[in-house]
């Protein structure tokens, strides 16, 4: 019973999170994000935005097992080492209703992996802090990627997708 119990609190938990989300978008669509931006476009104020924090936040140098996306990887978790978050990108945002364009830095997790001798970036993987001396020598798998909230979120909104059609 108490999986079910958990399974619908995070379908409730689910369904918030997108109201919320279709909410912003609807009450946000003067705001264009970069490739939306049509040029020309008239321009009378610049900002430049803070970051923004990430899902995921360990400790700089903190030991994470990291498996990189990519057929290079052959599907191997690694031994890394978080970095911390830094910037991958720029987004650039323009407001039509005040006119203004912001440029705001888009950061993302890094970690180094000494095996490959590279920087790995979150949003190209899956990755854990390593919290235990048990978690060392386990991989991370296929049912452990499928169990991350957001892949649950978007099998989800898949499905409702193709109930549609």
């Amino acid at each position: 019973m108490e999986d079910e119990e958990k399974v619908d609190e995070d379908k409730k938990e689910m369904a918030n999170f997108l109201e919320g989300l279709a909410k912003h978008m609807e009450d946000n669509k003067h705001i264009k994000v970069n490739e939306q931006i049509k040029c020309p476009i008239e321009i009378d104020k610049l900002n430049i935005g803070r970051e923004r924090k990430g899902f995921q936040t360990a400790k700089v140098g903190t030991m994470v097992k990291i498996r990189p996306c990519g057929e290079k990887y052959e599907d191997k978790t690694f031994l890394g080492i978080y970095l911390g978050d830094m910037q991958i990108s720029v987004n650039v945002f323009y407001d039509s209703h005040e006119k203004s364009l912001t440029f705001a830095p888009h950061n993302n997790p890094a970690i180094y992996v000494p095996d490959l001798e590279e920087v790995i970036w979150g949003c190209g993987s899956w990755w854990s802090p390593i919290e235990s001396e048990e978690q060392l020598g386990k991989d991370i798998s296929d049912e452990d990627i499928q169990n991350v909230w957001y892949v649950k979120a978007l099998k989800q909104i898949s499905e409702i997708e193709k109930n549609k059609k």
